[in-house]
């Protein structure tokens, strides 16, 4: 657990606005979906579930979301008696037709967001110190996007939807398959279902000895070596940029 927390503390961020909107759009679209009535949107729980700095950019988040027309205000109402907070009254949404469109969409993996996410084995002492010294910081170099893992998710939550969000939200997968690892098979799977770009990961003498499963073994995979990060930067990032046509 100590691990854990002080990865997440060097490397949480908070989601980018285009991300923030997507889960603004996805909170009221599931709250109508399920209840055939508007979104109470309490600023101060759904910063944090939205992924805000503050309520104030919370509040300009729906303004914007508004003024682009993808959601309306109906009106307010009231909470009732909060704690610590007394009688409470808050501002409610619904989705306009192009707000259903785009929870549609981003429900169905047609969103992507400022990043990319990295399915691998944890606790790995030679590929977590490569995810981080060279992967990660690559990525970010050569195609702008942050690379994110599940350890850095800073959101309770089921962990299986957690990740599935995320995958949704993405840009790209990268899966290390260097150890068989059956949640990193899993995740690309999802991906892949879901027409996301997959470039698989795996140790070259891995590859060279045992190979990777035969349903990816025929799939785009950048082989690394622990002394020969040069090489797979390079492979790695030219992959990545003909995959989401950065030229």
């Amino acid at each position: 657990m100590s691990d854990w927390l002080d990865h997440f503390v060097q490397n949480a961020r908070l989601p980018g606005a285009p991300e923030q909107l997507a889960n603004l759009i996805r909170r009221i679209g599931e709250c109508m979906a399920e209840t055939g009535d508007g979104f109470p949107c309490d600023v101060v729980t759904e910063t944090a579930v939205v992924g805000a700095f503050s309520k104030e950019m919370l509040q300009q988040l729906c303004r914007d979301a508004e003024e682009a027309g993808l959601i309306r205000r109906f009106g307010v109402t009231s909470l009732g008696q909060v704690p610590g907070r007394g009688s409470l009254s808050v501002p409610v949404y619904g989705l306009t037709l192009q707000g259903w469109d785009r929870f549609e969409a981003e429900r169905k993996g047609g969103f992507s967001g400022r990043y990319g996410f990295l399915a691998m084995k944890f606790a790995d002492g030679i590929l977590d110190g490569l995810a981080e010294t060279t992967i990660k910081p690559a990525v970010k170099r050569g195609t702008g996007h942050d690379l994110v893992d599940l350890r850095v998710v800073p959101r309770a939550g089921i962990i299986d939807n957690i990740m599935r969000q995320q995958i949704r939200d993405a840009a790209f997968v990268l899966a290390d398959l260097t150890h068989d690892n059956f949640g990193a098979y899993r995740e690309a799977g999802y991906a892949e279902g879901l027409g996301k770009p997959v470039i698989y990961l795996c140790e070259q003498s891995k590859s060279d000895s045992k190979r990777t499963h035969f349903d990816t073994n025929h799939c785009t995979t950048v082989l690394w070596e622990a002394g020969a990060v040069d090489r797979f930067e390079t492979q790695l990032i030219a992959t990545l940029r003909r995959s989401l046509n950065l030229f």
